[in-house]
C-alpha cells in the first residue's frame, strides 16, 4: 500500500473517531445540564443548588430549612402552572394552524410534539416526593411518560 494512502487513511480514521467522540461527549454534557435544570424544580434539587451557592453553617441550615421548604413548593407550583399555560397556548396555536395546514403537515407537527414530550418527564414530583425521600421515583426510560401511539 502506498505510504501517502496509509497516511490519508490514518488521518481520516482519526478525524472520524474524533467526530464521533465529540458528538457523544457533547450529547452527554447537554443531557447532564438539562438534568440539573429539571432538578431545580424539585425540592431536593432546589435546596441542593441554593445550598451549594450560599454554603450555610449548620445553625443557618436548621433555620433555613422551613424557608427553603416553602420556597421549593412555590417554585414547583409556579413551574407546573407555567407548563400548563404553555400547553394551553400551544393547543390554541395548533387549532389556529389547523385551518391553514394539510392533514399531513398537522400529522408531522404532532409527531414533533410527541418526540419533544418523550425527552421530558410528564410531571415533576411534588415537593417532598423526590428520589431518595420515600416514594418519589426519578423519571427513567419508562417512568413519567405517556405511551406514544
Amino acid at each position: 500500500m502506498n505510504l501517502q494512502l496509509k497516511n490519508s487513511l490514518i488521518l481520516a480514521g482519526t478525524l472520524i473517531i474524533g467526530l464521533v467522540l465529540g458528538v457523544l461527549i457533547s450529547g452527554r454534557v447537554m443531557h447532564s445540564k438539562m438534568a440539573n435544570f429539571r432538578n431545580f424544580y424539585t425540592e431536593q434539587g432546589f435546596n441542593r443548588q441554593i445550598m451549594n451557592v450560599i454554603r450555610p453553617t449548620e445553625e443557618q441550615r436548621k433555620q433555613l430549612e422551613p424557608v427553603f421548604r416553602e420556597q421549593a413548593k412555590k417554585n414547583h407550583d409556579l413551574f407546573i402552572q407555567c407548563r400548563e399555560s404553555h400547553r394551553e397556548l400551544m393547543e390554541q396555536f395548533k387549532q389556529e394552524l389547523n385551518q391553514y395546514l394539510t392533514a399531513g403537515q398537522m400529522k408531522r407537527l404532532e409527531r414533533m410534539e410527541r418526540r419533544m414530550r418523550r425527552n421530558q418527564p410528564e410531571k415533576f414530583p411534588p415537593p417532598g416526593m423526590e428520589p431518595g425521600r420515600g416514594g418519589g421515583r426519578r423519571p427513567g426510560p419508562h417512568h413519567g411518560r405517556q405511551p406514544v401511539n
